[in-house]
């Protein structure tokens, strides 16, 4: 378990710094080989990261966009059922299989006249670590992979073909390996599981090039299971119906979805839900576990997973939409709840041999406070972290405070996402389902509504984003000294900080003119 250094009682994320450990007993191992997967309830996900269950931010796109990674986006309850059992099959229709192929016909590219700045901030843009290098007649002349500890360290004005991998043989260089447009797709799957299985550096692409040498696509191996895709359900009457078509969809996980999961109507849900599942096992059919949530005292934890819950998520109120805390003067400060969760699921974990994942929800602003929380939860669950990108659902703003078209709009023009809260005026506008909450649902009703609406700064494509937040993860990890996160969550000691540290840990002193 990890160690805080000064009270926790009271706090969040921004009150505490990791301190550096012992390197890593590995002078060659770099950040980028942190592994940072986790388990949640026994789903395997390559990145600990989940999307908010929230209309404004998690649709079919970010969903996908999730999956597509190795994270997991959660489908809304407030949604009619069939547009979120829709949402669940939209990812799973698309998911490429372990082991099968997917092109990319119409790649990024740098040519061989750029230089290295160029195609950094091609990779930083598009998410793309693997960049094919072309002359202007888009000749195929080699490959550069992106490496942020080695790269971001280098004079970035040098030419490409200084830092690039050679198509052709070039002095003492070997020759890069390539297929060519007469293989069929099973002779360049089969190569690629060849290639792969037998490379120390998992090299799971290979460069298409036709007849005259121009690039004419880039083919992945999927190496990773099935695309992961959750789904939320509230604890109201006829929750079952939604349960199950859910299930049937193909959800990995059900994810209560309700602001205090510390009563009654929540363990029944957990409960019935075995039911669904030994009634599933009997038709051999796959079943998702439940997470229970929200809580945020040890007692609730128990109460959770007694009933039956494989995963708990904490927070109640910190969410940057939410305004439970200040309405009703209910909740919790998210840090001092996780960590008094994260005791108690140790020790369940000592006591009963089971682990219960858990997952910390709410009032994370940024890759700082991603990696404080993972020093205790095994995953966490953001709303502004992923609304602000191109995929979400959130309306898309221009400078001039317009709401853009989806369907025909300039890419560029966007300046803000707009996203709201579950419990917000909007969210009832949108559907009037507001059975997160269970106060009666009433438009005149000033404690119904515990949400708002807001603007978050547009931060461009979700690949990318997300590969910026897995680096910082990454770098903290190794700056512990702990190559995953198990370790990571072992090894980290966290300080508290004084009011006086806390201005000395961002940027001040100065007027702030760029990053």
């Amino acid at each position: 378990m990890a160690e805080i250094r000064g009270d926790y009682i009271g706090t969040t994320w921004d009150d505490f710094l990791i301190q550096p450990g012992a390197p890593i007993d590995d002078e060659k191992f770099t950040p980028e080989e942190v592994d940072i997967s986790t388990d949640l309830a026994g789903v395997e996900l390559q990145i600990p990261f989940l999307t908010a269950a929230m209309r404004s931010v998690t649709g079919k796109d970010l969903a996908l966009a999730a999956g597509k990674l190795g994270m997991m986006g959660v489908a809304p309850r407030g949604l009619t059922i069939e547009r979120e059992a829709d949402i669940v099959r939209y990812v799973k229709g698309n998911a490429v299989k372990k082991g099968d192929i997917e092109s990319e016909s119409d790649p990024t590219t740098v040519r061989d006249t750029d230089t290295l700045a160029v195609a950094i901030a091609k990779a930083r843009r598009r998410g793309h670590s693997n960049i094919p290098v072309v002359t202007r007649k888009a000749d195929f002349v080699g490959m550069f992979q992106y490496i942020p500890s080695k790269h971001d360290n280098m004079d970035v004005s040098i030419p490409i073909k200084r830092v690039m991998q050679y198509y052709r043989a070039r002095g003492k260089r070997k020759p890069m390996d390539v297929c060519t447009t007469d293989m069929t797709d099973n002779q360049i799957k089969k190569y690629l599981k060849e290639k792969y299985s037998n490379s120390k550096d998992n090299i799971r692409f290979v460069p298409v090039i036709d007849e005259v040498g121009r690039l004419d696509r880039l083919v992945f191996l999927q190496t990773t299971d099935d695309y992961k895709v959750g789904a939320a359900i509230d604890t109201h009457k006829g929750w079952e119906k939604r349960a199950e078509a859910l299930i049937d969809a193909g959800a990995d996980i059900i994810f209560i979805d309700t602001s205090d999961a510390h009563k009654p109507f929540s363990r029944e849900v957990i409960e019935k839900h075995a039911k669904i599942i030994k009634r599933y096992n009997e038709m051999g059919k796959d079943y998702p576990p439940i997470c229970g949530g929200n809580v945020v005292t040890p007692e609730a934890f128990d109460y959770l997973v007694e009933a039956g819950a494989k995963a708990v998520k904490s927070g109640m109120g910190p969410g940057s939409t939410c305004t439970t805390n200040q309405v009703l003067g209910v909740g919790a400060p998210p840090f001092d709840s996780l960590v008094e969760m994260a005791w108690r699921r140790d020790d369940y974990y000592l006591r009963k041999g089971i682990y219960i994942s858990l997952i910390a929800d709410g009032g994370l602003k940024g890759t700082d406070n991603i990696n404080v929380a993972l020093v205790f939860a095994d995953a966490i669950m953001g709303a502004n972290l992923f609304g602000c990108f191109f995929e979400s659902e959130g309306e898309w703003i221009d400078k001039n405070g317009n709401v853009l078209a989806k369907d025909k709009m300039n890419e560029d023009s966007i300046v803000k996402t707009r996203i709201y809260g579950e419990a917000s005026q909007e969210a009832m506008e949108t559907t009037g389902d507001m059975k997160r909450y269970t106060t009666p649902l009433s438009k005149d009703s000033r404690t119904t509504l515990q949400g708002i609406s807001g603007l978050l700064i547009y931060r461009g494509r979700f690949k990318p984003g997300v590969e910026g937040y897995t680096r910082t993860l990454q770098e903290a990890a190794y700056h512990v000294g702990a190559p995953d996160l198990k370790t990571y969550r072992s090894k980290a000691v966290l300080t508290r900080l004084s009011e006086r540290s806390k201005e000395t840990a961002r940027p001040h002193s100065l007027d702030i003119i760029g990053d």
